[in-house]
């Protein structure tokens, strides 16, 4: 394992960015498991480098030969008698092989329970407890459906119980948080029915689908922009990106304002992307459907979307033709700029 060290006394890594951003330089120790970005800014030779974290230039030792102008993502694996950094693979190395269509199936229960009930007698009865109980709470709250008040609350609970963190927990030695993930649950099914067809088959397609995604938070991981998947049966392929903005801007404190942005495909309607921007003057919503009939139709059935809105002035409600495909869209998140994309071919 390609471990890092730094050689300052001081056991802290800045939490923020550059100052150069005008935010906070307060220190704080990252936790264990935690990951960090950082750049290789001199090699000192006798294996010292200069790092900058969190906008904190670092002396640190490392085993692994590094360049200066190469970035790294690390991750807390020791925090005493000082903190210890273990350098993570490249997102990219870690998706080459494997193959994006996967993606466009949704993280629906219902699948594997079918597949689960097809044998005799029910092999979910072999599940272990942790996993079974896991399991039928998860798809019992995909099953009541978020068009309702509680709908937001149901759609927290379904993305927290994913266990897009499940390898956070297991680094912190938290391990009774771990189980109790759809990750784990899956992957004990996974390792008790590697043979059994169809079990195997939509078990490891899940898997692969919240690897991605995990992949995906690793890759644009910043202070700024959250992505994560939405786990409804209704929704073909989809997941929120939300932008956070510069929370410690002054602007944002006299101007707060918030941007999120949904990319689906549904059944019928196919491509859809739906931007919100909420300011002090109101509400701000652009649907963007696969094409102009599509976008049109959606504009002549938005009555009821008006109305439901009456916490937040409506200020502007757009409708375009121009949807991007979801899983391109999220391949750009994926690729840096420059690099070749994976071959997505089916």
């Amino acid at each position: 394992m390609d471990t890092i060290t730094p050689l300052t006394s001081i056991p802290s890594v800045s939490s923020s960015t550059s100052q150069s951003r005008g935010r906070s330089q307060e220190q704080q120790t990252p936790g264990q498991g935690q990951f960090l970005k950082a750049l290789v800014l001199e090699s000192k030779g006798n294996n010292r480098f200069v790092l900058d974290i969190g906008g904190t230039r670092q002396p640190v030792t490392s085993e692994a030969a590094l360049s200066p102008g190469q970035t790294l993502r690390l991750q807390v694996v020791g925090t005493e008698p000082q903190i210890e950094l273990k350098i993570v693979a490249n997102p990219m190395h870690q998706l080459q092989g494997r193959s994006l269509t996967l993606l466009g199936k949704n993280i629906d229960l219902a699948g594997l329970f079918q597949a689960l009930q097809q044998q005799t007698p029910p092999p979910l009865e072999t599940v272990s407890p942790a996993s079974r109980s896991i399991l039928e709470s998860f798809y019992s709250l995909q099953q009541n459906g978020i068009a309702g008040k509680d709908g937001g609350g149901i759609l927290k609970q379904l993305v927290d119980n994913l266990g897009l963190n499940l390898e956070q927990l297991l680094a912190r030695g938290d391990k009774n948080s771990a189980v109790l993930t759809l990750k784990a649950a899956l992957l004990d099914i996974a390792h008790n029915f590697s043979t059994a067809g169809s079990i195997a088959d939509t078990t490891n397609k899940m898997l692969t689908t919240l690897e991605l995604f995990q992949l995906a938070q690793l890759q644009v991981a910043s202070d700024t922009q959250l992505i994560f998947p939405l786990p409804l049966p209704f929704i073909q392929q989809g997941y929120l990106i939300i932008e956070q903005g510069d929370k410690d801007s002054k602007n944002n404190v006299a101007n707060p304002e918030s941007r999120f942005s949904l990319h689906l495909t549904v059944s019928d309607l196919g491509h859809l992307q739906i931007d919100f921007l909420r300011n002090m003057e109101g509400l701000f919503i652009r649907f963007r459907a696969g094409d102009q009939e599509k976008a049109d139709f959606i504009e002549a059935n938005s009555e009821a979307l008006k109305e439901a809105i009456s916490d937040v002035p409506l200020i502007s409600l757009s409708f375009s033709g121009d949807a991007p495909d979801p899983i391109h869209d999220l391949v750009r998140h994926l690729v840096p700029a420059g690099n070749s994309m994976l071959d997505t071919r089916i």
